[in-house]
């Protein structure tokens, strides 16, 4: 069976909420009745068939083709399935999912992630700010799953994190990591100002020494770390290529709130 594809016919005149279009919502609907949805975000009423070409009756695996920043919520509430995005994302792209897996092979506006609970999401360019970071009416951020960014990300990168994965390819911005509960964030192309900012049990993973390290963080010395080598041979299975190594420098804190976070420079 045919995945069940959306391909965008024009950018659309105003922001598409699309997080009505999950397999959840869609399992058992009709094309007629699944092109009467309604995406509209302003008092001028949008459905599904008057943007999108729809094909296809794999409910369980979603194809959006040639969507861009204004296709927000993709994934929003995913609770099982696959998503796979052909082009951009707008903001909020799988928040509070719990289960599942969304693929956006270009990028993604702000708030990817936000608050989600479990699953995997993958974005293969650059994203907005707050990637894992907190969802609106939420207390905490990302709570569990993983995120993993092939570019760059915006600021506050996991901030409120509590559990879960994020790996970062390229470079981050401002307050990545701030105010972590717990969880583990991997920056690989480096870090902006305040890095790990009020983090309480989280660990900061970087291939490079924040140009504006924080005084709040204690230098413990270069330690060898078993999980490290788990964490690159569990992200190589999941075809990442990279390198993490089994040796990193020790910054305890951040001491100005419970300092049992740690930043882990790598060696």
């Amino acid at each position: 069976m045919s995945a069940l594809s959306f391909e965008l016919k024009r950018r659309p005149t105003q922001r598409l909420d699309l997080s009505p279009l999950v397999p959840s919502r869609l399992d058992g609907l009709n094309r007629k009745k699944i092109e009467a949805l309604s995406v509209s975000t302003t008092r001028e009423t949008i459905t599904v068939g008057d943007v999108f070409k729809v094909k296809g009756k794999d409910a369980q695996c979603l194809h959006f083709a040639g969507t861009d920043d204004r296709c927000d919520k993709i994934g929003a509430r995913l609770t099982g399935g696959e998503i796979v995005v052909d082009g951009d994302a707008g903001m909020l792209l799988g928040a509070q999912m719990k289960r599942g897996k969304i693929t956006v092979h270009g990028s993604a506006g702000v708030s990817v992630g936000a608050s989600m609970s479990g699953g995997e999401i993958s974005v293969r360019r650059d994203v907005g700010d707050q990637v894992g970071g907190v969802a609106f009416g939420e207390t905490f951020g990302m709570k569990g799953g993983f995120i993993s960014i092939g570019g760059d990300a915006g600021l506050l990168v996991g901030e409120r994190l509590r559990r879960g994965l994020i790996v970062v390819d390229g470079k981050a911005g401002d307050y990545a990591g701030g105010r972590m509960v717990a969880g583990t964030i991997v920056l690989r192309g480096g870090a902006g100002r305040y890095a790990g900012y009020g983090n309480r049990r989280g660990s900061l993973i970087l291939a490079d020494k924040p140009r504006h390290l924080m005084p709040t963080y204690v230098d413990s010395g270069v330690m060898e770390f078993d999980f490290l080598r788990l964490l690159e041979t569990w992200l190589r299975e999941q075809g990442m290529r990279i390198r993490l190594g089994g040796r990193a420098r020790r910054l305890m804190g951040d001491m100005a709130v419970l300092g049992k976070g740690e930043m882990l420079i790598l060696e």
